[in-house]
């Protein structure tokens, strides 16, 4: 019969008797000094590589203990093994599929169907993105896949070099896509809360206002709110 208890003195004992300890102990004060680091850092890149580095040595940390278990058929490990695999499938290919289902519900088109210029700029800064628009007034951008989706409310607000600027942070996604479910699969794993989400938004306006003007993202942002 399963028992937490049993299985959480199993782990202290093996753990505290095993050769790895001073291993697990270096690696769980690197992972703390990264997170730190994380908290304290005001550059985006560097909040993003600290927060990678540090969720990997918790990772380290975990794969460790697993390493210096003795106990056989312990459940919790069963468990987080299936865990990290499931959510890992989930993570990594539903960015692959999802686009499609949103073409569906919002019953997106082509942007290609209403003007030609928004697609001929996306396909100067990445190959193989496809822009869309939806029928909504509220204004809404944002990518999912390959695929940039406008709203019809988005089109309307903005003038060529906001609508410019908003695109341009949505192409910085699509050509960055695969840092966004790394991190939210390293957040899982080793059950911390990820804050990056807002960096990366903070590097995509930065790419716009290389690609576009500063003064485009500021507009843009200011009609948003």
């Amino acid at each position: 019969m399963f028992s937490i208890t049993q299985e959480i003195d199993c782990y202290i004992t093996c753990i505290t008797g095993s050769d790895l300890l001073p291993l697990i102990g270096i690696q769980a004060f690197l992972a703390f000094l990264l997170f730190t680091f994380y908290l304290r850092a005001r550059k985006p890149v560097l909040r993003i590589s600290s927060f990678i580095a540090a969720q990997l040595f918790m990772v380290s940390v975990i794969g460790t203990i697993v390493s210096a278990m003795q106990c056989s058929q312990m459940l919790t490990i069963k468990i987080y093994t299936a865990y990290v695999i499931l959510s890992t499938v989930i993570i990594i290919l539903l960015p692959r599929v999802y686009y499609k289902i949103l073409i569906r519900r919002y019953g997106a088109q082509p942007i290609t169907d209403i003007m030609d210029w928004p697609q001929a700029f996306v396909n100067s800064l990445t190959d193989r993105a496809k822009v869309y628009y939806y029928d909504s007034a509220v204004p809404g951008a944002f990518a999912s896949g390959k695929s940039i989706f406008l709203s019809m409310g988005m089109l309307e607000l903005m003038d060529d070099s906001e609508l410019k600027a908003v695109i341009a942070h949505e192409v910085w996604h699509i050509r960055h896509n695969n840092k966004t479910p790394v991190l939210r699969q390293l957040s899982l794993m080793t059950f911390t809360k990820n804050h990056s989400e807002d960096e990366l938004e903070l590097l995509a306006d930065v790419f716009a206002g290389k690609v576009v003007s500063e003064s485009s993202v500021e507009s843009a942002r200011a009609k948003l709110k």
